[in-house]
């Protein structure tokens, strides 16, 4: 009987160990995030694309009445002349074409703790051109602090 009782203690003592050694997921103070998902609706160039992200600081997203922006992709499309994914000029502002987006800061309050999510992003008008059928972002956030995330490129995105 004494033995049953030391090789219980023993367990649950190693059992205890176990657990206590298990550490909290910690996320660095700069925005992480990445490709999830992109699903475009019909013919009306209408999107959503869908980012995972994590944030040891929490303060990613801007509250309601912000305006700033803090999501910026660069939109591609596969150029058969050059047989390479090119980014799209628009002569309109002379320059390669950046969409500017606002994330809004989610409902609880994070700000100084880690926080780690998905957030769903709808595009209008997610290519320059129906006949971009090929076609991909490179995108980054900016949290509140103003630290820049990764440069997230999405795969090849094959649009009807």
């Amino acid at each position: 009987m004494i033995i049953k009782i030391k090789y219980f203690i023993a367990a649950a003592i190693a059992f205890g160990c176990l657990f206590a050694c298990v550490k909290k997921k910690s996320f660095s103070q700069s925005p992480e995030i990445e490709f999830k998902s992109f699903t475009p609706y019909g013919t009306s160039d209408t999107a959503d694309l869908v980012i995972g992200f994590s944030d040891g600081d929490g303060d990613i997203g801007k509250e309601k009445e912000d305006k700033a922006n803090n999501l910026f992709m660069t939109y591609y499309y596969f150029n058969t002349d050059s047989n390479r994914f090119t980014a799209f000029y628009s002569s309109l502002i002379n320059d390669t074409l950046r969409l500017p987006y606002t994330i809004r800061k989610p409902i609880d309050d994070y700000n100084g703790k880690p926080i780690s999510g998905e957030v769903a992003v709808k595009i209008n008008g997610y290519r320059a051109s129906k006949t971009h059928k090929r076609i991909k972002y490179v995108l980054y956030i900016l949290d509140n602090g103003n630290h820049q995330s990764n440069l997230l490129s999405t795969p090849e995105l094959n649009v009807p």
